[in-house]
Parts: structure tokens; sequence; C-alpha cells
């Protein structure tokens, strides 16, 4: 094989995840290519508790650490993922790599013992779509115990435990009932001194009223909801979580304490 069609080929093996600005998630990996191998980068617009799963596939090329691993971005934006130095700079070499990427990060325990507090102002708030919901908290889908709460574009969300913003997705401004939407809601991801994550998703544009690194309090106004990404219309989808991997994550059961009583269970149609 001649160096020219060995580089083409490279070249297209080693392609990098799509920039930003054609990526609606904001994580993106670049390679950066010298004469000893490559160094795979990844960058963050959005979040900062981020996990990553890496798999790729080497010819003649030694990886900094083994592979498959998954690594967790601990309020990082930006940092190294992985080294792959040629082995023999006299034989062929190129590499194929793949990240999957979840927001939040792993813990070593899957209990959820806190209280959580209605993600709005004082009212009653009916569920549009509850825990194992057939539109899309189904088994599998990563939003098996999470709540969607029927409310106008405008409300304020508010927190619904103490916890510290590590993610703030605004500058959407689309949205429909067809999965090719997911990627595009807005949201916001606050992580809780026991590691586990809840995010507040489909607020509307510019609707952020804290940013990365803030703390915040139960009852806090964080921001507006509205109707961004996979959504048929206007609500808020609620859930707590902890990632497994970078193709996983672990959604969790929540106990909701408000001043009509303590709940574990949500009935699409019934307002708490």
């Amino acid at each position: 094989m001649n160096r020219r069609f060995a580089l083409a080929l490279l070249l297209f093996l080693a392609r990098p995840v799509l920039g930003a600005e054609e990526n609606p998630s904001g994580i993106r990996v670049v390679n950066d290519q010298t004469a000893d191998g490559v160094t795979l980068s990844v960058t963050s617009i959005y979040a900062s508790e981020f996990t990553v799963t890496l798999e790729a596939i080497l010819e003649n090329m030694t990886p900094s650490r083994p592979i498959p691993f998954t690594v967790d971005a601990v309020g990082r934006r930006s940092f190294v993922l992985a080294k792959f130095q040629i082995t023999d700079k006299t034989r062929r070499w190129h590499y194929h790599y793949q990240p999957y990427w979840q927001l939040g990060g792993r813990r070593s325990t899957t209990t959820n013992d806190a209280d959580y507090a209605m993600p709005f102002g004082p009212g009653r708030y009916v569920v549009m779509q509850g825990p194992r919901g057939t539109y899309s908290h189904f088994a599998g889908s990563g939003s098996e115990n999470a709540v969607d709460w029927t409310v106008p574009e405008g409300t304020i969300v508010c927190a619904a435990r103490d916890g510290r913003v590590v993610g703030v997705k605004q500058d959407s401004t689309v949205g429909g009932a067809d999965r090719k939407f997911r990627p595009f809601a807005n949201y916001i991801l606050i992580k809780h001194s026991d590691g586990t994550f809840a995010d507040y998703v489909h607020l509307q544009p510019d609707g952020a009223m804290v940013k990365i690194d803030d703390e915040v309090t139960t009852g806090q106004p964080i921001g507006l909801s509205g109707k961004t990404g996979f959504t048929s219309a206007p609500h808020l989808h609620f859930s707590v979580f902890q990632t497994v991997d970078g193709k996983t994550k672990l959604s969790l059961p929540f106990r909701l304490k408000t001043d009509h009583g303590i709940f574990t269970e949500f009935i699409r149609g019934r307002s708490y």
C-alpha cells in the first residue's frame, strides 16, 4: 500500500465526532496527529459532568490505556482522552475510534434516599407522563423513573434539591414530536451531595437563570419551562439519575415531598 493511499485511509477511519455547530450535544472529540501518533481530546460546551466510553480498533499502535475504557469528566470541560502511539514506524498503521457519552457521572451505590421538592412554586401539578411511560420513559430509555409535568411555556422551574449546577444548555430554539429533536432539548443539570444528578429538560431558549458552578438551594428559581427537544407539548421533564458508562445511564426512583403529602408513585393525569 502506498503512503498516499494509506494516509487517505487513515483520515477516513479517524474522522472525528462532529463539531458543536453540527452536534447539538456540545461534546466533541478531536484528534491531533503527529509523527509519533495521535492524541484524542474531548471538549464539552454545555456540561462539566459527563462520562465517556471509548472504543477503538488499532493497527500497529499502542494506546495510553487499555481499550475500551470509561472516564468521568469530574468537573472538567476539556481533557485528553487517550493517546495512540505508533509502535513500529516502518510498518503500516491506522486507527478507528468511537466515543460514546452520557451526561452525569458514576457512583458506587444506587441508593436515593433524599427528599425532593416539587420543581415549581406552590400549587398542584399534573403528570403528563409518569415512570415507564410508553412515549419516552420505556425500559431501556434511561428515563424509566422520570416524570413529565404539564406546565405552560415560561413557567418558573425551581431546584428540587440543594446542589451544584454542572450543566446548562439554553441555545436551542427547536423541538417537536420526532426523536430527531432529542439532542436539541435545553436543560439544566444539577449534581447533589450524594453524587446523584437531576436534570430539568425542555427549557425555553435563553431560559436558564443559573450558570455552571452555581450552588443552588431547594426551591430556588433556576429556569423557565419550554418545548425544546423531543416533545409533543410544553412540559418539564424531571429525573434523578446516575451514569453507568458512556452508553447507559441509570434512572432512579425519587421521593417527592410537598405540602400535600409524600409521593413515590406518579400516575399520568393525576395532580400532586
